[in-house]
């Protein structure tokens, strides 16, 4: 387990992440077949090489953007999104206070990621000024519940500071927090004075909720207010994970 981990630092100081990456993915089988032979080390060393891992999904999803036509690319998007987190999640299981706060940091980013990406999408062509309003309309408010989930699990890694633990996952967490609501946590209230964090802290992440939207295809128009319902091809989006599942 360590040569392998001296290995994967030799690979990745000479810029070969395709052998740098089948290290860390050796490291993490030999640690989850071990058995009881398994040990708080390579625990540590699985958990840290697991999480390279993961980022590599979360920049996959984060890559992606939101085209014409819609629904193609907002499935592409919805499916990246599931395997991200997913493994981020299993992540927690490692019991490593570290890479457990740097899993919720992600998390939280990919909702925020989900949600700018709905309000950076290609708009459809051949819409009037007025339908252009109301597609805007739409987005914002489905975006929204996104960015919303994003601060409450970013909250997550803000309330280990109660329990003493404090690491540079928590630090972006907490950066994130004071640009998202100053007025909550602003940068000159957070302290720095907490020292490093105990090896492992194990606790349950929230539960993802099932937002859907309903998205228009090329040439439709968001229906109004005083506008007659009518039949429309839609997608659905949703979490497609549940967080700290039971």
């Amino acid at each position: 387990m360590e040569t392998r981990s001296r290995l994967a630092e030799i690979f990745k100081a000479e810029l070969d992440y395709e052998r740098y990456h089948e290290k860390l993915g050796e490291i993490v089988a030999v640690d989850r077949d071990a058995g009881e032979l398994r040990t708080d080390r390579s625990r540590f060393l699985a958990a840290r090489a697991a999480l390279v891992l993961a980022e590599l999904s979360y920049q996959q999803f984060a890559s992606l953007k939101l085209t014409q036509p819609f629904e193609e690319s907002l499935a592409e998007k919805q499916r990246r999104m599931d395997t991200a987190m997913a493994a981020f999640e299993s992540l927690v299981a490692y019991e490593v206070a570290e890479v457990t706060a740097a899993a919720t940091f992600y998390i939280a980013e990919i909702y925020f990621d989900f949600s700018a990406a709905l309000l950076d999408s290609e708009r459809p062509a051949g819409l009037s000024d007025a339908e252009k309003v109301d597609y805007e309309m739409v987005i914002e408010e489905e975006a929204y519940p996104f960015e919303e989930r994003s601060i409450e699990v970013h909250e997550q890694n803000f309330e280990l500071l109660a329990n003493g633990i404090f690491n540079p996952w928590v630090q972006k967490s907490l950066d994130k927090l004071a640009g998202l609501m100053p007025g909550r946590y602003a940068k000159n209230e957070i302290s720095g004075g907490f020292l490093g964090s105990i090896d492992t802290y194990a606790y349950r992440m929230p539960i993802a909720p099932q937002p859907g939207i309903d998205v228009l295809q090329d040439g439709e128009v968001p229906e109004s207010d005083d506008a007659p319902a009518t039949p429309a091809a839609t997608a659905q989006i949703s979490s497609g994970s549940e967080i700290g599942r039971d």
